[in-house]
């Protein structure tokens, strides 16, 4: 079965107190709800979802659809792979190679032209990563010159989990996790769209972040900071998991996005965004809450729990991935989108999974979740996506 956007999502059948202060509910534990102070917590504007990837905007051409189908191909062969339990169709043979593991377009070397980009395991010039895609992946097109090509060298591309330090009340931006997890990234806040959930104050992230990747019950505990830094449940909770899109690992799955909710005391966490500048002194910020749509060359942002903020240009769109889940399996996702650090050092790490992207602009519209990475290259999945996949609206924190 696949994962889309029109899916039945696992969901907390709970009831909870009202937290008469805020207007919000909070979520039921033995220890009983915690009041809040704070009143000013009003519903702002439903968050505007555009259509789908452009893959670049450019206009379409019979090269363009050419290269669209050659694409096409590559990922059937990507979801085999995944299915196989195996990044690449190449490691599923035990053939010594580049390992294709991933592919995307970009904007391409020549201004106005659009590539195929390539992402493998191991370094490899273009004439070896094309005899993979051919001979192993059964993909003739990809014999001619003509189909233009870059290649990104990622490593293995895993969801990205690690570790760091303790907030309260808790921004996004800081370490978090399921309290069987090592650590991950609180991404930004939410309400739900239905009447039942309106009242709940939502944590965002991913799946794996928030509920072990899919192995979780609803309402286990999520403490910040997670376990890897120093978190203990039930000492340091402040959500529990209240909802997530499942990744499917069966035979021939595609995924769309890893993403979870985490419902929350609203005293216990802080409704923005941290990061460091200059030392260790905590800064805050605010993002909006109209999504929109990523687009190659778009300079976005994202503060994580590791690399903290960082600063990135979008480099394809409309990219399939296959990634490592270690024992849970390999997962298959398409649509999603790639970025790259605009500095030496990288856009994310390890710990940043779960970060909300935004453009880098005023207003700060976001455009993606982050998930997953290799190599210096991230992978996010469409924020219009993960919305609807988990029926919420961002908050706009103005």
């Amino acid at each position: 079965m696949s994962i889309g956007d029109g899916d039945f999502y696992e969901d907390a059948e709970i009831s909870s107190s009202a937290d008469e202060g805020s207007g919000l509910d909070a979520p039921p534990t033995p220890d009983g709800p915690s009041g809040n102070s704070d009143s000013e917590f009003d519903p702002p504007p439903f968050g505007e979802e555009d259509g789908g990837g452009d893959e670049g905007g450019f206009e379409s051409s019979a090269a363009d659809d050419r290269m669209r189908e050659v694409k096409s191909q590559i990922e059937q062969r990507l979801a085999e792979a995944a299915s196989a339990g195996a990044m690449s169709l190449a490691g599923a043979r035990h053939i010594d190679s580049a390992g294709v593991q991933g592919v995307g377009i970009s904007s391409g070397v020549i201004p106005g032209e659009k590539s195929l980009i390539v992402y493998v395991e191991s370094a490899a010039d273009q004439e070896q990563v094309r005899r993979e895609i051919v001979d192993t992946m059964g993909v003739s097109a990809m014999s001619s010159d003509d189909m233009p090509m870059e290649i990104e060298v990622t490593g293995e591309i895993v969801p990205y989990t690690t570790n760091r330090s303790r907030f309260r009340p808790a921004p996004a931006g800081a370490s978090v996790g399921h309290f069987r997890i090592t650590a991950g990234t609180i991404g930004g806040w939410a309400r739900g769209r239905r009447s039942d959930r309106r009242r709940r104050l939502l944590m965002v992230s991913n799946n794996h972040v928030l509920a072990n990747s899919n192995d979780a019950r609803f309402g286990d505990s999520i403490i910040q900071p997670g376990p890897a830094d120093g978190g203990v449940n039930p000492a340091d909770r402040i959500a529990i998991l209240e909802r997530f899109v499942p990744i499917n690992f069966s035979p021939g799955a595609v995924n769309f996005v890893d993403a979870a909710t985490g419902w929350c005391w609203p005293d216990r966490v802080r409704r923005d965004h941290v990061y460091h500048r200059g030392g260790t002194t905590a800064r805050y910020f605010k993002i909006g809450n109209s999504v929109i749509e990523p687009s190659v060359n778009m300079v976005v942002g994202k503060t994580g729990r590791t690399t903290d903020l960082t600063q990135g240009t979008i480099r394809a769109t409309g990219v399939s991935i296959n990634v490592n889940y270690g024992t849970s399996g390999v997962g298959h996702f398409r649509d999603q989108f790639s970025v790259r650090s605009t500095t030496a050092s990288d856009f994310s790490a390890g710990g940043d999974s779960g970060s909300i992207v935004w453009q880098w602009r005023r207003g700060l519209p976001p455009v993606g979740l982050l998930f997953a990475g290799g190599g210096g290259t991230t992978f996010c999945n469409r924020m219009s996506r993960v919305v609807t996949a988990l029926d919420i609206t961002l908050y706009e924190l103005t």
